[in-house]
């Protein structure tokens, strides 16, 4: 090794050249260890002269030591920064795998909440066509239907959710002891979204509308079928989820067979607990009422910011002496849903996980089967696809109101026709 530095030495003194990087005395052992080595790799020179066989001992010397390559010195900050780049490039590298995860995550549940929001195998439709004079035929379970000399088929891209509030302050201790003692569903309303179109609807449905109601007994046992309010259909469960299934029955039934699978229920508490999480809901009042907030009775025509219990007052109160209270009370509720949408669309449609957010906060006073994967694929089609709250439209299903025992509501057969055509179809011929 000693001799080999000395050629080293001696070959920079005859030619005068020195190997850049390199001092041109042979390196001392301190030096040695400081020199992190490579493993010599041959130099392929490229020569147009043949190979003689006459070189001098000095050229063969000179041609042994260039066939030979030493690392630079070992540089103590040069190695942090590519142990630093390292590191970073590790950090990076789980940062996107997590991104891809949560984009698969979120593509997944897109794509299961799709799958179950679009399942129509129990679809049957079947209108009272001796009611409906436009109608001519009806088909495939009620997927073609020709009306007024076109036709219709049923579309699939559409999906919905029924909404429903619930009048009771807290789960009843008379639900073991009592039929019907788990509360009504004093506003229906159904959210009907249409991905083609990017077109959402909320149709309100008279808490008074007059249908077929399934009554089961406080052991839920079924007992018969009785035509009553349809709000009187949440009163025979358990408050909860059977409650809200028997509503959806009952709500079928008067929509000829439509099919209706999510359902979404909040009880009283939970008006004012989202009311006052988007903070407080802004609106000019359409009618006289008493404001506990603040103190005061809030004349019509008022522009105020309702909070809690005040929000609670707006949309429930009516007076029961009117036998058309409830249109009223629906036109308040109507312009609340408005206004609220106002205050949190935009965070809602630039982060859809704010749904899941309000969701929870309301969770112990509500009732669903929305689930993750539901709840992401609707935040991401039904709001993404809207430019403003104010494209979202809403109606009501008409009809007539008349006296019996408590108001009745009855449904313009011919224009709810119309409204399941417009909504759930498309015309086709």
């Amino acid at each position: 090794m000693n001799n080999q530095h000395n050629n080293f030495e001696n070959n920079n003194d005859n030619t005068g050249k020195v190997n850049s990087g390199f001092a041109s005395s042979a390196p001392t052992s301190e030096e040695l260890d400081s020199i992190e080595y490579i493993l010599p790799v041959a130099k392929k020179k490229k020569s147009h002269k043949k190979a003689s066989h006459s070189n001098s001992p000095e050229q063969t010397k000179d041609n042994a030591i260039d066939d030979f390559v030493y690392a630079q010195p070992y540089n103590k900050k040069h190695a942090k920064k590519k142990k630093g780049l390292k590191i970073f490039g590790i950090i990076m590298g789980v940062i996107a795998a997590l991104l891809v995860i949560c984009v698969s995550t979120i593509l997944i549940f897109n794509q299961v909440g799709k799958s179950s929001m679009h399942n129509y195998d129990e679809l049957n439709i079947e209108p009272p066509v001796e009611q409906i004079d436009k109608i001519e035929t009806v088909e495939n379970d009620g997927k073609t239907i020709k009306y007024n000399g076109h036709t219709y088929s049923f579309n699939e891209k559409v999906t919905s959710v029924v909404l429903m509030g619930i009048d009771i302050d807290e789960k009843e201790m008379l639900l073991d002891t009592e039929i019907g003692a788990a509360g009504q569903a004093d506003a229906i309303y159904i959210a009907v979204i249409d991905t083609t179109k990017n077109k959402v609807t909320i149709l309100g449905v008279s808490r008074d509308a007059m249908t077929d109601v399934n009554v089961y007994n406080k052991d839920g046992g079924f007992v018969n079928t009785q035509f009553l309010q349809i709000c009187l259909s949440y009163a025979y469960g358990d408050g909860e989820h059977t409650s809200c299934q028997n509503t959806i029955t009952s709500l079928e039934r008067l929509f000829y067979g439509m099919q209706f699978d999510t359902y979404f229920s909040m009880d009283i508490p939970a008006i004012q607990t989202l009311t006052d999480a988007v903070g407080g809901v802004t609106l000019t009042v359409q009618s006289d009422f008493k404001s506990k907030y603040y103190g005061r009775t809030i004349p019509k025509g008022e522009t105020i910011t309702l909070y809690g219990d005040d929000a609670i007052s707006y949309i429930r109160s009516r007076n029961i002496a009117e036998l058309d209270s409830n249109n009223d009370r629906m036109a308040r509720q109507k312009q609340f849903m408005t206004a609220f949408l106002a205050q949190c669309f935009d965070s809602i449609k630039s982060n859809p996980s704010t749904v899941v957010d309000l969701y929870k906060t309301v969770d112990d006073n509500s009732s669903t089967n929305l689930n993750a994967s539901k709840m992401t694929y609707l935040a991401s089609t039904a709001i993404s696809g809207l430019d403003s709250y104010k494209e979202i439209e809403f109606i009501n299903v008409p009809g007539t109101i008349k006296k019996g025992e408590y108001a009745e509501f009855y449904a313009d057969q011919n224009a709810l026709m119309d409204i399941m055509l417009d909504l759930f179809y498309v015309q086709v011929q």
